[in-house]
């Protein structure tokens, strides 16, 4: 007898990000009078029901009826029957660039919608390039990067625009995190830290791979143009050390600015992403772990001596085979601090150049708490809704989107901020 189709189901559900979806699945599928039906999946049928009673324990809820779907990445035929099983797939199975390839194409070939939290700047690339046109046609959603990275960048900026009066002609993001008062051990889990290994060793072939795929600039280059100081240098704009920031964040809010400007006779906003903190000293100690870690991610070894030793490689922020206490995920914390120049006059066309420079400021913040596992996870899932329940809010097409191009017009911010997983700041706005 064929089983019914769930409306969620949750792929990669005994790792650690998946784990946490696993309560915001099960709050928000009833919130708001919904009543979605969701289940988990993943290779071993006894670590899936471990990690559901562990979820039993801590919340004092009853998951004995949760349905229970096997799948192996290695196993196609299972990615197949795991993805007609569903109507969103919500893949918590990382790293993409190693896993993510054979899920999406089950997903396009059943009809089923895909969201996942990948931060992999060649992945992103390779899903649009590749995935796009046959998802469209299939009419499926696939939408990535709808974790911690990069939902406060990219969806943030698009909330930022609601909020400026007139027209962004460019936005500087700064990126900070820090802790307070955790305690002993790691404060984030360990398969973060190899995800992120994976991140950069595919993101530094990411500049040759787009040169191949993007041969020209797009969109139109826009007046004035953006230039910043990727060089350690003070921050007068905010206060603290600034300095370049490697990740997916620029790549992902590019897409969108991309995607708006095509469909939406919008001009696009130009962006560049730094790193930035109050302490000098941090920021240096920062700089030069990177410088490190950029020695080790071209070689295979290397990369394995960063997995297997990862409190070395990270002064103990990651340590294997141990998990952040609670106190230490609650007492972390990121903030996306934005700042944007543009003009109060709105002019008809997304081609037109202005004649007099930006007339306008605007700075503000998103901070998060338990950045890894509270805006990833809920984000994540919270995404997967949106695309169930806010459907006429989306691209009108299926294919594939980054997360401000998806769900800028959605409620899925507002869902953060109302969770208080996300705090929202204008902290000035200003005429130049």
């Amino acid at each position: 007898m064929e089983l019914p189709k769930l409306d969620l189901l949750l792929f990669g559900a005994t790792g650690t990000s998946g784990f946490f979806c696993i309560p915001y699945l099960y709050k928000l599928t009833k919130e708001n009078g919904r009543n979605l039906t969701w289940g988990v999946s993943g290779r071993s049928e006894n670590k899936l029901r471990e990690t559901l009673k562990e979820t039993e324990k801590k919340m004092g809820i009853d998951l004995s009826n949760i349905p229970i779907v096997i799948a192996d990445v290695s196993d196609r035929e299972s990615l197949k029957k795991m993805a007609e099983r569903t109507r969103v797939l919500i893949n918590c199975c990382g790293p993409y660039a190693k896993y993510g390839y054979p899920v999406v194409e089950a997903c396009i070939a059943a009809g089923t919608h895909h969201v996942d939290i990948t931060a992999e700047p060649e992945y992103i690339e390779t899903m649009y390039t590749k995935y796009h046109a046959p998802a469209q046609e299939k009419g499926v959603y696939i939408v990535m990067c709808c974790g911690v990275d990069t939902i406060p960048s990219d969806l943030g900026l698009v909330y930022l625009e609601q909020q400026f009066d007139g027209v962004l002609n460019s936005v500087v993001t700064y990126f900070e995190g820090w802790y307070e008062d955790v305690g002993p051990g790691p404060i984030i889990g360990c398969g973060t830290w190899n995800s992120l290994v994976h991140a950069l060793y595919h993101g530094t072939r990411y500049s040759r791979l787009k040169k191949r795929m993007f041969p020209e600039p797009k969109p139109a280059t826009f007046l004035p143009e953006l230039k910043v100081k990727y060089t350690l240098h003070r921050n007068r704009k905010i206060g603290g050390w600034s300095l370049f920031y490697f990740t997916a964040d620029k790549v992902v809010m590019r897409k969108t600015q991309e995607y708006l400007y095509e469909n939406e006779n919008k001009r696009p906003v130009q962006i560049e992403t730094l790193s930035n903190d109050k302490s000098f000293l941090r920021l240096i100690v920062i700089f030069f772990a990177i410088i490190v870690w950029l020695l080790f991610i071209p070689f295979h070894c290397g990369r394995n001596l960063m997995i297997n030793y990862p409190a070395i490689f990270t002064f103990g922020l990651f340590r294997k085979g141990q998990f952040p206490s609670e106190r230490a995920l609650q007492n972390t914390f990121y903030r996306v601090t934005f700042y944007g120049e543009g003009w109060k006059e709105k002019l008809p066309n997304k081609n037109d150049q202005y004649d007099k420079p930006p007339n306008k400021n605007i700075l503000a913040s998103f901070t998060a708490r338990n950045p890894a596992y509270g805006v990833t996870c809920l984000g994540i899932v919270g995404s997967a809704i949106a695309i169930l329940t806010e459907k006429d809010k989306l691209p009108s097409k299926g294919g594939v989107y980054s997360t401000g191009s998806a769900f800028g017009k959605t409620s899925l911010m507002k869902t953060l901020v109302d969770h208080k997983t996300l705090e929202f700041e204008i902290l000035k706005s200003n005429d130049l």
